[in-house]
């Protein structure tokens, strides 16, 4: 794990701002340079951008010296990465002609995709825990000093983030990757007959993909809650490592 520097927040303030103001240009050339559109999502995606940005200034100077701060840092991090991609799906719900309810639907959908993989990251950290990382734990833990090689840890529990569809089992997953390739080909061929089919035919799969980062940041959040519950257990506070 790396230690978390100045740069890693300069880093965050970057790509969400990059990602709010290229959302909007992107709305606006998609919307044949309609600035008021791509107005409307620069100041809607903004405060989402700033609100992130202020969570992790003010979890930063802990996560320098704490483990359980680095933790939250590093999903936070996750999470700036999600919303950079985000970013680049998002401006379909300004273009697109679809009824407010529908839009509200298909938002509903893939903040349900989202949440599913916050939750698999976290559970899979809970499960391997207690059968692969406890021991390892136990071997790597420091008394006299107070610290542990949390990397060593981690790497037992093997929780690199995958691509998932929520309700298709793992069997069924790589024909539902070949239709929505083969949909994603149809709806290039069809941007200017079709522009709705051919917005949503390539969000859904970028959002599958974005949502796969949603995992590190569940998995970073559940370390920390271990971390957390260690450290009560045990009366001491581990520091941050890298």
């Amino acid at each position: 794990m790396t230690r978390v520097s100045i740069n890693y927040l300069l880093l965050s303030l970057f790509i969400l701002l990059f990602g709010t103001a290229g959302g909007a240009a992107m709305t606006r050339k998609m919307a044949g340079r309609n600035d008021e559109l791509g107005w409307s999502f620069f100041w809607w995606a903004l405060p989402f951008c700033l609100a992130l940005f202020l969570c992790q200034c003010l979890v930063f100077p802990k996560a320098r010296t704490r483990l359980l701060f680095q933790l939250v840092f590093t999903g936070l991090m996750g999470f700036t990465l999600t919303f950079f991609l985000l970013s680049i799906i998002l401006p379909v719900f300004w273009l697109s002609p679809m009824a407010l309810p529908g839009k509200m639907v298909l938002a509903l959908m893939f903040a349900a995709i989202f949440l599913h993989n916050l939750a698999f990251g976290w559970r899979r950290v809970n499960l391997r825990w207690a059968t692969m990382a406890a021991a390892v734990f136990e071997q790597e833990f420091k008394p006299r000093d107070g610290t542990v090689n949390w990397d060593k840890v981690v790497r037992k529990m093997r929780i690199e983030p995958e691509i998932i569809i929520p309700g298709v089992p793992a069997k069924w997953a790589a024909a539902v990757w070949i239709a929505l390739i083969a949909c994603m080909i149809v709806g290039l061929a069809m941007k200017s007959a079709w522009p709705a089919f051919s917005a949503f035919s390539w969000a859904i799969p970028l959002v599958l993909v974005a949502a796969c980062l949603s995992q590190v940041s569940g998995a970073a959040f559940a370390q920390a809650v271990k971390v957390r519950a260690i450290e009560k257990d045990r009366k001491i506070i581990l520091p941050s490592c890298g």
